[in-house]
């Protein structure tokens, strides 16, 4: 059996975006012709490009993996009934749900990962200014706006494709796309008169923005809305 995408660029099946494109760059540098110890081999180079070309872009990489899945089972499949009376053949719930349903669930996936990372980053930097809550108290906030973030992930990719996101990074730019609807709702229910918790999530939100822009270019970020700023409103409100 031909080696599988994940294989190729050498990441387990449920590495993340940020941990395949690490490998991805490491190993084509390694590749270069340049690089010291290089075979320069043009056919595995072709074959890593194809992979990340697959594996960088989430929807590509959630219909991949629920063919790579069937495989896996029709193998398994295979290997029983040599051993057994044939049986009739079972659809594989995973490769039942559709092309876009797999797409989705690939996308809402990175932008629960990428909108947990942030929240864990500005988690330790608001405990490191010496903010009353402890660090479970912030989890449990960030565990939430997660959920909020991500949900409906298709209306998220669908505003950051419009705004010009490029499709390697339309999952960063649908977990920004979240951060600003999740602060304007916010911003809208307190009605300036915001509790101790509206405004832990609003500095949570206003700071998760400031690490995952970082990944993109500042004028693209402006164009997505820009930092929504709820916390300054909600102490000035105070």
């Amino acid at each position: 059996m031909p080696l599988s995408h994940y294989e190729i660029i050498g990441v387990p099946v449920d590495a993340s975006f940020d941990v395949i494109r690490r490998a991805y760059r490491a190993k084509m540098r390694s590749l270069h012709p340049d690089s010291a110890g290089s075979d320069g081999n043009g056919q595995t180079i072709a074959q890593l490009s194809t992979a990340w070309r697959v594996l960088g872009d989430p929807a590509q990489r959630a219909t991949y993996d629920v063919q790579l899945e069937a495989e896996k089972l029709r193998q398994v499949t295979s290997s029983q009934q040599s051993h057994r009376a044939p049986v009739p053949d079972q659809p594989a719930p995973q490769a039942a749900r559709s092309r876009r349903e797999a797409w989705v669930f690939g996308v809402r996936a990175q932008i629960v990962h990428l909108s947990s990372r942030a929240g864990k980053s500005a988690t330790q930097t608001l405990l490191l200014k010496g903010r009353r809550a402890v660090r479970a108290e912030y989890d449990e906030l960030v565990e939430d706006l997660v959920g909020r973030i991500a949900s409906d992930a298709e209306a998220r990719v669908r505003a950051a494709r419009a705004a010009g996101v490029a499709p390697l990074d339309l999952g960063v730019g649908a977990t920004l796309i979240g951060v600003r609807a999740v602060a304007d709702q916010l911003r809208r229910s307190v009605a300036g008169h915001g509790t101790e918790i509206d405004i832990m999530e609003a500095e949570l939100l206003d700071r998760m923005w400031d690490v995952l822009a970082h990944e993109l270019p500042v004028g693209l970020t402006a164009s997505l809305g820009g930092n929504p700023g709820v916390s300054k409103v909600l102490r000035q409100a105070g």
